[in-house]
């Protein structure tokens, strides 16, 4: 029988203002019990943690040396996670960590995907999975897709196993089988008050870099964030994020558009994804010229020939900018699609 636990560290989540309730809830709906590395904090982190469901805390110590070392300091705090978690459950057979980081959060539409993944990761003999990405930017319904975002991450491992986290605690290393799951991770790191992202980030870059190289740094990032390539995405977001959304200003539902013409095949996508497209008529045809003329520069077209490039054009790409992107799966590019006609989910 499979085993699902959790693991993650944190540090000034409220400070901050980290996602890390969202993030934890939302791992609970899946783990037996999710194990965090805490460093001390003065912000009320803690207190806020030993409120949540099924959370084994770890007090650590963080070794400020490590600071400027490329961010060693995370990947150790991960560990301390990972390798406790082991002590109490890695004799369990089949059974796998979960790794979240504080601004992470797994859609409650995910946990039944992630269930099978996980067993048929057991079953092929992998000891690591890695799962897709969305990168929320600036707003809750426009994701980032550049060359920068990492496109997936290993985000579970298998317990007996000699997996460790490593880097900047991106990454994994000392995996010897990767399965491939179509679970998107969403990632909210970059959506919250500008003042506190800023402060993150410059405690990120201190964490990474050597303190004289700080400024370089920093203005680099301030670049490269500058350039962000963006697309719309208008999901329907994990219910445990309700609240912080909202609070953010925005609107955790989307009004339904009123008429939809799609040129493609239904039949392609899964019939729990039609049911999502949020708009009062839903019209399939088989080729532009069967589209009403008013309705034809909204009209989305999944497989566009030369002329219809022409016509209709579009900016959303087969995938991510990254090398080690994948196509997007069907379904998530007819949501991108629609996005961009402003068409939501629901």
């Amino acid at each position: 029988m499979t085993k699902i636990y959790g693991f993650s560290f944190l540090k000034d989540g409220v400070r901050f203002d980290y996602p890390f309730v969202e993030a934890f809830t939302s791992l609970a709906g899946v783990a037996e019990e999710i194990y965090i590395a805490l460093g001390q904090n003065d912000d009320g982190t803690k207190a806020i943690l030993e409120k949540l469901p099924t959370i084994k805390i770890i007090d650590t110590v963080w070794d400020m040396s490590r600071m400027g070392q490329g961010g060693l300091i995370f990947s150790e705090q991960t560990n301390i996670a990972l390798e406790k978690l082991r002590e109490d459950h890695g004799h369990e057979e089949s059974a796998w960590g979960i790794y979240l980081q504080s601004d992470e959060v797994i859609h409650e539409n995910s946990y039944e995907k992630l269930r099978e993944d996980i067993k048929k990761a057991d079953a092929q003999g992998c000891d690591a999975i890695s799962f897709r990405y969305f990168h929320f930017w600036q707003s809750h319904y426009s994701i980032a897709i550049n060359k920068r975002w990492y496109p997936v991450e290993i985000r579970a491992v298998k317990l007996n196993s000699k997996v460790l986290n490593h880097g900047d605690a991106q990454g994994f290393s000392g995996f010897s089988k990767v399965y491939e799951s179509d679970v998107y991770i969403h990632h909210y790191g970059h959506v919250r008050d500008e003042e506190k992202r800023q402060e993150k980030q410059k405690f990120l870059i201190k964490s990474i870099r050597a303190s004289e190289k700080f400024q370089k740094y920093f203005k680099r990032e301030q670049r490269a964030f500058a350039e962000t390539k963006t697309l719309p995405l208008l999901l329907n977001h994990p219910a445990v994020m309700k609240d912080r959304i909202e609070r953010m200003g925005e609107s955790f539902s989307k009004s339904p558009s009123p008429k939809v013409y799609i040129v493609g095949n239904k039949d392609n996508f899964k019939e729990e994804t039609l049911k999502k497209i949020n708009a009062l008529e839903v019209n399939w045809v088989d080729k532009l010229s069967l589209v009403p003329k008013e309705f034809k520069k909204d009209a989305i077209i999944l497989e566009p020939g030369l002329l219809d490039k022409l016509l209709s054009r579009s900016k959303v790409p087969d995938s991510m900018e990254s090398k080690l992107a994948r196509k997007w799966d069907k379904d998530t590019f007819l949501l991108l699609k629609l996005s961009e006609k402003g068409v939501s989910f629901k």
